[in-house]
């Protein structure tokens, strides 16, 4: 082999990812690094191994024929390290985690603090996104787990195991005080502005079918992309909106926030860790999914 390994695991990373960025930040080295490595690979080969385009690269022909091979290389090799990390303690080693915004704040963070406490060797990234964004990232292999918040649409070879059980509450800022006073029914409510995440979230789907067994149309007036936002937009007046009960505490106890009781009862709901049952996991992750017990008192 006239190239050295180091060259087929930074090929192997812009492959998989098909962008020069993303596997920089896998390999935590800068693009410029990737961008020497692969032209010096391609030169030792004597073919050329990507084609670049403002979306990313892709593989030529003889790119491709060249990832088939590399790929069970690395990912044995990959193996052969993270055996060696357990039986090591886990001194060093990565783990990449998708969170939704509710997963994060309301378990994950409690357990990576145990996790870096006894593990501060491994280097963890985080990504923060909605439900159906965060699976995406799983299946596609660019993670190695993925914290989601139901409902969650999830099929073989993925398992949905879950962890914590939540409630969501209605809450508006110091305007609706009044409202805190009393019980409403939901189609009493109406009239006032309503805050959520986009249509396309789960959190979305979520709220409609709520309303739907309340016989009660769902009309959005402010939607937002990203959960962190909601508050922001609740403690400035901009409407009322349903928030996990945990993360609203802080405000509620300030009397930044009221919570405006409902006739109705709005269904728990659970954060969940995907598995696919049909990829082992690696070192790092079995040892965090020790700390997350199933919560299995509420199925």
């Amino acid at each position: 082999m006239s190239a050295n390994f180091e060259y087929y695991k930074i090929f192997y990373y812009v492959a998989k990812y098909k962008n020069l960025t993303q596997a920089a930040d896998a390999l935590m080295t800068s693009q410029p690094a990737i961008t020497r490595s692969i032209k010096n690979l391609e030169n030792e080969l004597g073919c050329r191994l990507f084609i670049r385009s403002s979306h990313g690269v892709t593989l030529t022909r003889e790119g491709e024929l060249l990832y088939r091979h590399v790929t069970p290389a690395c990912e044995l090799l990959f193996k052969g390290e993270e055996d060696l990390n357990t039986v090591l303690g886990l001194k060093e080693g990565q783990l990449y985690i998708g969170a939704t915004e509710t997963a994060l704040h309301c378990y994950l963070l409690e357990k990576l603090e145990k996790f870096h406490h006894l593990y501060p060797g491994v280097h963890i990234k985080i990504s923060n996104q909605t439900t159906p964004m965060t699976f995406h990232e799983f299946k596609a292999g660019k993670i190695d787990l993925a914290l989601v918040t139901t409902p969650c649409n999830c099929s073989e070879p993925y398992h949905l195991t879950p962890v914590k059980t939540f409630n969501d509450v209605l809450v508006g800022n110091r305007e609706y005080a009044r409202m805190a006073r009393q019980t409403w029914h939901l189609s009493e409510l109406s009239k006032y502005p309503l805050v959520s995440l986009s249509r396309d979230t789960m959190s979305y789907q979520f709220i409609q079918k709520f309303y739907a067994s309340c016989q009660v149309p769902l009309r959005l007036d402010i939607e937002l992309a990203s959960a962190h936002l909601i508050m922001p937009v609740i403690l400035h007046g901009l409407g009322i909106g349903f928030i996990p009960e945990e993360m609203a505490r802080p405000a509620l106890e300030s009397g930044e926030l009221v919570q405006i009781p409902l006739y109705e009862h709005i269904p728990a709901r659970q954060i969940c860790y995907i598995r696919d049952l049909s990829r082992s996991m690696n070192a790092a992750t079995r040892k965090l999914l020790e700390l997350m017990p199933a919560d299995t008192k509420h199925f």
